[in-house]
């Protein structure tokens, strides 16, 4: 999924359900040629993808949502 990442000295986080982790890494994720997302963080032992919609309209993405 990142198209490139790079190690960083990560400060430690807590999430949702009294789980913590720490910040690894920053990267680039996306698809190549065809759209990408910088400055995204690594936490080691989470295990889902937090994207924030503000993130993507800050980059000029248009966000839309629909039933399908």
């Amino acid at each position: 999924m990142f198209l490139d990442q790079k190690p960083i000295e990560g400060w430690p986080i807590a999430f949702g359900g009294l789980g913590k982790g720490k910040i690894t890494s920053i990267g680039k994720i996306g698809i190549p040629s065809l759209a990408s997302i910088d400055n995204v963080l690594y936490v080691e032992r989470l295990k889902y993808n937090l994207l924030s919609l503000s993130q993507f309209c800050d980059s000029s993405y248009i966000v839309s949502f629909n039933k399908d």
